[in-house]
């Protein structure tokens, strides 16, 4: 039997949780976000710019794991088909959700995608549109809106996540089916 490359290693990926789609540094992910809620807490309108582009940075860091998911989960689904899915490292925010979009998608991963919509849209209307406030306390509106949109992002991470970590769990607890069907190729 010819060994194969691809086959291989989706195999040896699935077979240890530890390879699994997750963020490169989570423990700092966790202190972006407490910084953010931290300066946000200030009630100053440089704390609120600073919040909203952490969170900003956040979500774009969850729609580029919740693609890598979703790629995997495909890989999965189709084995031992090959599919090689492409992340660019260089694409912005709206590339990257309308990339999340081409992917699985759920209930859950449409409102995600729409809430970081609307977080994206206040940012840009925040920040490149700041001369056009009429006062601090719109910024403060604003900032507010965002970071309750903000919180309901991380909220719909959060399950969806699991729910793909649960998914990854079933494949690994049958992956001798899986390594049949590549013998059986």
């Amino acid at each position: 039997m010819r060994k194969q490359t691809y086959s291989n290693s989706l195999l040896y990926r699935i077979e240890d949780n530890k390879r699994w789609p997750k963020f490169e540094r989570a423990d700092f992910m966790q202190q972006l976000n407490s910084f953010a809620d931290s300066v946000y807490s200030k009630n100053t309108t440089e704390g609120y710019l600073a919040a909203l582009l952490i969170y900003q940075q956040l979500c774009e860091e969850m729609i580029k794991l919740m693609i890598e998911c979703s790629n995997f989960l495909i890989q999965l689904s189709v084995f031992p088909s090959e599919i090689k899915p492409v992340i660019r490292d260089d694409a912005m925010f709206g590339q990257l959700l309308s990339e999340l979009e081409r992917g699985i998608l759920d209930d859950n991963i449409k409102l995600f995608i729409l809430e970081c919509r609307k977080l994206n849209g206040l940012r840009i209307k925040m920040v490149h549109k700041i001369t056009l406030k009429t006062s601090i306390d719109d910024i403060k509106e604003q900032s507010k809106q965002a970071k309750n949109i903000f919180d309901k992002i991380l909220k719909i991470f959060e399950l969806e996540y699991d729910f793909y970590k649960v998914n990854f769990r079933d494949y690994k607890k049958n992956i001798e089916d899986l390594k049949d069907l590549v013998e059986d190729k």
